[in-house]
């Protein structure tokens, strides 16, 4: 094989890799333009992408101290509250979800 035949194949691979690359950071930013807009869904007028954040609410439901494999972990528990405005009626409407985090527990080994 001689050094061009390779030379041709690596720029057929890499433009391959690159035609890849771009088609799932395109396909990638259309699925999170598609999840933004349904979650920011207006419930009066139906339309799209119209909710605006204007007010955050963290309720804290505890902390459990846990073991994780051979380690201790901490799991805080809580629940975020979001109050929307919708830009176009003015309608505003609360959405939460709960959020669960795990931390590593400073100072401690594991027996």
């Amino acid at each position: 094989m001689a050094f061009t035949d390779l030379f041709y194949f690596l720029l057929i691979l890499l433009i391959l890799l690159a035609f890849f690359a771009v088609f799932w950071l395109v396909a990638g930013y259309i699925l999170f333009r598609l999840v933004d807009r349904k979650l920011r869904r207006c419930p009066n007028c139906k339309r799209g992408g119209t909710g605006i954040i204007i007010d955050s609410e963290l309720e804290s439901h505890g902390i459990r101290m846990d073991r994780m494999g051979k380690e201790m972990v901490r799991t805080r528990f809580e629940k975020v509250i979001d109050h929307y405005e919708c830009s176009r009626c003015g309608h505003t409407w609360i959405r939460s979800f709960e959020r669960k985090e795990r931390l590593p527990v400073q100072g401690r080994k594991a027996r």
